[in-house]
């Protein structure tokens, strides 16, 4: 069977083979990404308690280190290191495999595995593969998902949903925000996710430390090309003296691209001596997964990152330099 094949757009199409799945399975998984976002960890969590709901068994799993920003999230406090056996295991906002890190060898240790995804780089790597590309984040596809399911929505499944379609959505500001993105915003608060907290949760909640590193990161930002290309760094150094992680620099990138003529921004992070993870942002005609797929990486047309291994100042050149092919000469 061909990828194409085990493939799912309409939700409703698989509905039926999945919840056979599920009232087979004693013992469920459901599994976040590496570096877990409000979409990856919010649909991971929401599915966990709409399963508890159910009656069954479910462990939620999430590559370390655990996000600790979003621990404000509903069932946070249930994420475990080592689940049981598991007979299912449900995967949630990630293409590929090797985008679980540490945890690939659970989803190929898993004799059922559902793909719960929006990607459209998405390689098919489940038994089934619900992966909606039209959809403004992998929690529309949740809640699509359980609504097919006839599954009851709770307050706290709901906020969940809320918080992935929030940020995935850059606060309702980019331009995956359709008009279904904001009829299940309304839903979903109907639903008892309270839109005001979770905005501040999401948006509003750093600490002096993570000012202070933005304040650094942002002071070293270079643009060129007339400012259609902004880059900045987050280094070793600056960590330690800020006190901070790079969990905390997440932020750094959402200010680069605030930037007016900003068609490609760029935030390099040092990981290691040989390491370099870089989160990348772009308008217009510009893919920012162009600038990430030649790297391993991928993501959105507006959003994407990879991982380099290899020190930053060899990553940044390299980097660079697939982002001014692609901007070309200045006019």
């Amino acid at each position: 069977m061909t990828v194409a094949e085990r493939r799912f757009r309409e939700v409703s199409d698989a509905a039926s083979d999945i919840q056979r799945l599920i009232g087979e399975a004693r013992e469920i998984g459901c599994l976040a990404h590496k570096d877990a976002d409000a979409d990856s960890l919010g649909s991971a969590l929401a599915f966990a308690e709409a399963l508890r709901e159910m009656g069954k068994s479910v462990h939620t799993v999430v590559p370390r280190p655990l996000p600790q920003a979003l621990a404000y999230l509903p069932g946070y406090d249930t994420i475990i290191d080592e689940p049981p056996p598991l007979d299912l295991l449900f995967t949630f906002d990630c293409a590929t495999v090797h985008r679980f890190g540490d945890r690939a060898a659970l989803v190929e240790s898993v004799a059922h595995v559902i793909n719960v995804d929006h990607h459209a780089s998405n390689d098919g790597f489940g038994e089934i593969n619900v992966v909606d590309t039209a959809a403004s984040a992998t929690g529309q596809v949740v809640y699509r998902l359980l609504q097919a399911m006839g599954c009851p929505i709770s307050p706290e499944t709901a906020t969940n949903l809320y918080a992935a379609l929030l940020t995935d959505t850059g606060g309702f500001r980019h331009e995956n925000t359709t008009e279904a993105a904001l009829r299940l915003g309304a839903d979903l608060v109907g639903l008892g996710a309270n839109a005001g907290w979770i905005a501040l949760k999401s948006y509003k909640s750093r600490t002096v430390a993570q000012l202070r590193l933005e304040g650094m990161a942002v002071a070293r930002s270079q643009t060129e090309s007339g400012g259609r290309l902004i880059w900045s760094e987050i280094t070793s150094a600056m960590l330690e003296e800020t006190g901070t992680t790079l969990q905390e620099a997440e932020g750094v990138i959402d200010q680069l691209q605030t930037v007016g003529p900003m068609k490609v921004a760029v935030l390099f992070k040092q990981a290691g001596p040989q390491l370099t993870k870089i989160s990348v942002r772009s308008r217009d005609e510009i893919d920012a997964t162009q600038v990430c797929t030649p790297f391993g990486g991928g993501g959105h047309r507006r959003a994407a990152g990879a991982e380099l291994r290899e020190p930053l100042e060899t990553a940044r050149k390299r980097v660079l330099d697939v982002a001014r092919a692609l901007l070309g000469p200045t006019s």
